[in-house]
């Protein structure tokens, strides 16, 4: 018997995500939302798509500095980020949904 292996990319928690943008809020608070949020891509791996998808949905303005953010607002945002990155993984691959 064969056993087939599918390739599925894993997909960081809103915790997980929380905390690098929690990090990131208290060590660069001056960068703006958009290179924290290209950063973020870069460790996690996260989807771009569901990066802009939360912005928009949330209406936050992608030029705002990572600091002027409240934690309630980070909160959201990396829920918001979570959600849309795995709605985005079960259309892409829909036998690992």
């Amino acid at each position: 018997m064969i056993r087939q292996e599918t390739r599925t990319t894993p997909i960081a928690g809103d915790e997980q995500i929380l905390g690098i943008l929690t990090r990131r809020q208290f060590t660069f608070p001056h960068t703006t939302l958009r290179q924290a949020l290209d950063a973020t891509i870069k460790e996690v791996g996260c989807c771009p798509d569901a990066i802009a998808r939360a912005l928009e949905w949330l209406q936050i303005d992608w030029e705002q500095p990572i600091g002027r953010l409240r934690r309630t607002e980070l909160t959201q945002l990396a829920r918001s980020i979570h959600r849309f990155w795995r709605q985005n993984a079960s259309i892409a691959d829909p036998q690992n949904a």
